[in-house]
């Protein structure tokens, strides 16, 4: 029998960005009349005990992003890295937890993310090893999706990781997965989850404008 040991959860929004091929800010295009990145709010707001939108000090709409976080009650959170892809912006959350708290790290372009889902996440999170002798939950919890590709930016991670992560940024080790081979990784297939409602839709994102449009005509 599984037990469990409930932890405080953190919420994190990654948000601002290049986007590059996008042409714009993916976090503020509209699906069904919502930004993404509020769709992604409104999942995560039930389930954490505070959340963060982490942004780069000098993004061009950083004073928007501002505006967000106060309307919503979350803290406006400046990335302590530039150009260090999702592990920077993971070492930033965790520096932001508090002692033996978890950060839920989300991208801000999951449009179709849902509450229901991030629960199933968390309760996983929080259940121990089995038959570790000290009774201890995994460091991270991170989902695969249909193609079996991990999903770095919707996952859970212990704020314990958080001297871990800053030495491989320093040693310039950016590749998530190489985190995830060093600590109790607990990695859930998408089988685990595909009964939950709109599962086929989770980790659905755009990156072109062509995508984007392509989108909202299926949803139309």
């Amino acid at each position: 029998m599984n037990t469990r040991r409930q932890s405080v959860i953190t919420g994190f929004i990654q948000a601002g960005g290049r986007s590059s091929r996008m042409k714009r800010d993916k976090a503020w295009l509209e699906i069904e009349g919502v930004s993404m990145i509020e769709r992604v709010i409104a999942a995560a707001s039930p389930i954490v005990a505070s959340l963060g939108i982490i942004v780069n000090a000098a993004d061009p709409q950083v004073e928007r992003y501002g505006r967000l976080a106060e309307t919503c009650g979350a803290n406006l959170i400046f990335d302590l890295h530039e150009h260090r892809g999702p592990l920077g912006g993971i070492h930033t959350a965790l520096a932001h937890c508090g002692t033996g708290e978890s950060a839920l790290i989300l991208a801000c372009d999951l449009p179709f993310i849902t509450t229901e889902f991030l629960l199933f996440l968390s309760a996983i999170h929080q259940t121990e090893i089995p038959h570790s002798a000290f009774r201890i939950p995994h460091s991270i919890t991170v989902p695969l999706d249909q193609s079996n590709r991990l999903q770095p930016l919707a996952a859970i991670y212990n704020q314990s990781l958080e001297a871990m992560v800053r030495q491989m940024i320093a040693a310039n080790e950016l590749k998530v997965e190489l985190l995830y081979s060093r600590v109790s990784t607990r990695r859930i297939s998408f089988a685990e989850f595909s009964h939950l409602p709109g599962a086929e839709r989770f980790f659905i994102n755009v990156n072109t404008p062509e995508e984007y449009q392509a989108l909202r005509h299926r949803i139309s």
